[in-house]
């Protein structure tokens, strides 16, 4: 692989436009070479700069690769994107099409900045292969990308250590600028690393409550919301609760107190299951900045109650 893409890298024309890095850039990628910081998390870090300064470009459709969880558990494929409705709140709806082309619809809050993010739920009967997600809003297909799933267990990282040779190549003058950025755009191109262009946040969210919940009372999440020293007073939180199969069971909107609080208090229905897991996606809104925040907790019922299929000691 790295006699391949070094040989790319040198005899490949670059008729791509691109801007001209930094000079910042490069200093600071020099000090972390000098200081002997250069590795995987930094050079992540810098690959995201030059995501900022347009420079490195995101390609839609990526290709992530998930391996299938194993017996009695469940992970998660993270899904977001960014849509070009700013100052409003609505939801996205994805298309969600298996290998076998049957479709699963899921519907995703679009927080004011334009953003959306939400989960996809696979467990050990999930398909392997090959998925196509669809973002639709106001009618039209704003986006596709890939995930793909197999039962091979995967690296811990995707991040190729050749790389941290390219970047030292850079700040020693042995490849050019140019060179650099088609090397780096090459691997964004084939999802071996993700660029996020996330909103600048100048707001810290906190929350709290209980993570087992008895069917019948009263559950609490608690929102907390500063700048990193202050609270937040007036921030837009938007909560919807699900179960996993993305059924609605809950929403409600309001706003954090003087104090930056906000505290969602509901009844849990006595008709649930015995033993259910539910889903709180939280938006919060403030600040100039939007995030989106996920609590999992999970209601359990007392043996010998009705509907209750728990053994009592």
């Amino acid at each position: 692989m790295k006699i391949i893409v070094v040989a790319l890298l040198f005899t490949i024309s670059f008729s791509m436009a691109y801007s001209e890095i930094p000079d910042s850039i490069k200093d600071k990628t020099q000090h972390l070479a000098f200081t002997n910081n250069l590795n995987e998390k930094t050079i992540t870090s810098i690959i995201e700069e030059l995501s900022r300064h347009k420079i490195i470009k995101n390609t839609k459709e990526i290709s992530q690769i998930y391996t299938i969880p194993t017996v009695g558990k469940i992970d998660f494929v993270k899904i977001s994107g960014r849509i070009d409705e700013f100052g409003r709140t609505a939801q996205v709806d994805l298309q969600i099409m298996r290998p076998d082309g049957t479709i699963d619809y899921i519907k995703s809050p679009l927080l004011e900045t334009g953003w959306y993010s939400t989960i996809y739920p696979i467990d050990p009967k999930s398909q392997i292969g090959t998925y196509l997600v669809e973002s639709h809003f106001a009618g039209e297909i704003k986006s596709k990308s890939y995930f793909h799933l197999t039962k091979t267990k995967l690296p811990s990282t995707n991040f190729p250590l050749w790389l941290l040779n390219t970047f030292e190549w850079w700040i020693q003058d042995k490849i050019t600028d140019s060179e650099l950025v088609y090397s780096v755009q090459y691997l964004t191109d084939l999802g071996l690393i993700t660029t996020h262009e996330k909103p600048s946040s100048s707001m810290r969210v906190v929350i709290s409550g209980e993570e087992m919940v008895r069917r019948g009372t009263t559950h609490a999440i608690n929102v907390h919301v500063t700048d990193g020293y202050s609270p937040i007073e007036g921030a837009k939180i938007t909560l919807t609760i699900e179960d996993y199969g993305d059924n609605i069971i809950r929403e409600f909107n309001g706003y954090t107190n003087k104090e930056g609080h906000f505290v969602f208090s509901w009844e849990i229905p006595k008709s649930f299951d015995d033993y259910k897991k539910l889903l709180a996606y939280i938006s919060v809104s403030g600040n100039g900045s939007s995030q989106t925040h996920l609590w999992e907790f999970q209601v359990y019922c007392l043996p010998g109650t009705a509907n209750c299929d728990i053994d009592g000691n």
